[in-house]
């Protein structure tokens, strides 16, 4: 039953519950620079509850629902007193397709069709953001490949039977997952997260004075090994979600990532915070494509 608890305030991109000592997450890193940040997520919560602030991320959600998503979270922006909404600036960070590609590509009539739609989705929503959501930084961050957690070996039982609900394109017979259906998925996920680069560096989204779009790459080869062995402590009980130490350890990696520049960003994690960057003289804030 813990896993329909949502632990939005430790959430490594928009939790901001206690502080980086307890929970190392990029709001709590990023209130050691400014105090009175805002909008991130306080405690346990749905979506609908205030506690979750401008986290209007939705549990099962797929890419078609981000221009919805978007919508939602604007006016949650737009409507909060104490945003300053024409001079403050906001961070976004978008992060879907799990859902896409565990449970939703193996029920399209046209599976391949999956990554030009998820183009699509991605357009309207930044498209609406830039014109809609002024002074923004849009950070997107590719889920990481799905294999890396359903084609683990010798994983606990309890897990083997989550995967099957919650990846039934790639595990189980619900949808008669075999190897070959499971080759055919990965090479749809590897257009599908190729697409997010791709949008990101569209020049229609470069060269504005009050909005940017950078994809951050930390995911591209995340690896859950630790030397010969899985290391289980990353993932929740159901070998699928992040635990709190893996939350962490995306926190640290993707604020590595907002402080390197494209072309030289780390496409993985480190264990704990052997590597930790912080703003340099020379570059005081975070890289986008026209900064670096």
């Amino acid at each position: 039953l813990q896993l329909y608890t949502e632990n939005r305030g430790l959430s490594w991109c928009i939790g901001g519950q206690w502080g980086w000592r307890n929970a190392t997450t990029l709001p709590n890193i990023l209130k050691m620079f400014n105090p009175k940040l805002v909008g991130y997520s306080y405690r346990d919560s749905y979506s609908f509850h205030w506690d979750s602030q401008f986290n209007n991320a939705e549990i099962g959600a797929v890419s078609k629902e981000l221009p919805h998503m978007a919508a939602q979270m604007v006016t949650r922006i737009r409507t909060d007193p104490r945003v300053n909404f024409r001079r403050d600036w906001k961070m976004l960070t978008i992060t879907i397709g799990g859902n896409d590609i565990c449970a939703y590509v193996c029920t399209l009539k046209d599976p391949e069709s999956l990554p030009m739609r998820h183009r699509r989705s991605l357009l309207k929503m930044l498209r609406y953001l830039r014109d809609n959501l002024p002074r923004t930084l849009v950070n997107i961050v590719s889920v990481p490949d799905v294999s890396t957690v359903v084609s683990v070996k010798k994983k606990p039982m309890i897990c083997w039977i989550l995967h099957h609900a919650e990846c039934p394109c790639w595990v189980g017979p619900l949808y008669n997952s075999t190897k070959e259906s499971r080759a055919r998925w990965a090479r749809i996920q590897t257009q599908y997260r190729k697409v997010e680069e791709e949008v990101a560096m569209l020049d229609e989204f470069r060269g504005l004075d009050e909005f940017a779009v950078v994809h951050q790459p930390w995911t591209r080869n995340l690896s859950l090994m630790k030397g010969n062995e899985v290391d289980y402590t990353l993932l929740s009980y159901d070998c699928f979600h992040m635990s709190q130490k893996g939350h962490s350890q995306a926190a640290v990696a993707y604020w590595n990532n907002l402080l390197e520049p494209p072309g030289k960003k780390s496409t993985g994690w480190k264990p704990g915070i052997d590597v930790f960057r912080c703003p340099s003289r020379e570059a005081p804030y975070i890289y986008t494509y026209d900064n670096s």
